[in-house]
């Protein structure tokens, strides 16, 4: 039997990070097991698009063509290329969702995590997860547009909106605010954090993409030695794409990593503005009393 992790609580940087991975490591199986009911199709709709945009982005580009039977032309580029926006967001939201429908449940069940309960509260916010998605996807988009550090200044408190929505149920407008006035005065230690365990996330991801890397090495030293080099056609072919793609699938799962730390970041924000888990400590210390 595990120790429960409180997770209503103030925590330093340090204890952020190692809190996240002992979650994962004491509750891997049942994320994964929800991670795989409530976001599975979301996930294979994603794994297309990202065969389809590489596909297509191959296929546009008159020099990467061999291998690959006929060619895109720019608006199929483009089609795939929205399509992969479009399922990419899909995944964030109902990724997250279910990640902090986890800790709920986890929360209230003092340390296990009820699958069905996961499934109540995605059915009942899935379109709100979704809402706020798109929206905060448009805002950091819109803040890149202009010179990046806006779109960074955005990022790092809207990250939270799942967290808020999730625990909170507050509407869109009050979410979007309300995550603003927890990261007030935080928002150089959040964002360290979030740089800090995205570094570790991109680290560990990226050794599922070694597989395409060895392959593209393999041939580019084939490649050399007969002398066909100067035919760039030869990387990029269905065996290339292939394993990108099942590199990106172990990467995108990687990624609730990142959610999981957000919702300690959540708790730690909530805790020095409001509080929260030392006013119930004392109600339950009363009521055991």
């Amino acid at each position: 039997m595990h120790k429960f992790i409180q997770f209503k609580k103030e925590r330093e940087l340090g204890d952020i990070l190692s809190d996240t991975f002992k979650f994962i490591r004491e509750n891997y199986k049942v994320l994964f097991k929800a991670l795989l009911k409530y976001t599975g199709p979301v996930f294979l709709l994603q794994l297309f698009a990202l065969g389809y945009y590489s596909y297509a982005s191959v296929g546009q580009n008159p020099f990467f063509t061999s291998g690959i039977s006929g060619s895109t032309n720019g608006f199929e580029f483009l089609s795939s290329f929205s399509f992969l926006m479009f399922a990419s967001i899909a995944y964030q939201a109902f990724m997250n969702g279910t990640i902090f429908q986890s800790i709920k449940s986890y929360i209230k069940n003092n340390g296990e995590i009820n699958i069905d309960e996961v499934g109540e509260g995605m059915s009942a916010n899935w379109s709100a997860y979704l809402g706020l998605a798109f929206a905060v996807s448009i805002m950091v988009f819109a803040g890149m547009i202009f010179c990046v550090i806006p779109g960074i200044y955005l990022a790092v408190p809207l990250c939270l909106v799942y967290c808020i929505r999730t625990f909170d149920g507050l509407s869109f407008s009050e979410n979007i605010s309300y995550a603003f006035t927890l990261i007030k005065e935080n928002w150089w230690i959040t964002f360290f954090t979030l740089f800090l365990m995205g570094i570790i996330v991109y680290l560990i991801s990226a050794i599922f993409q070694v597989p395409a890397l060895i392959y593209t090495l393999t041939k580019t030293l084939t490649a050399v030695e007969e002398g066909t080099f100067s035919d760039p056609t030869f990387m990029f072919d269905w065996i290339y794409l292939v394993l990108n793609v099942v590199g990106s699938a172990f990467s995108y799962v990687i990624y609730a990593i990142l959610s999981v730390c957000i919702g300690f970041i959540y708790f730690n924000l909530n805790e020095k503005k409001n509080h929260t888990g030392a006013y119930e400590s004392i109600e339950n210390l009363g009521k055991d009393e």
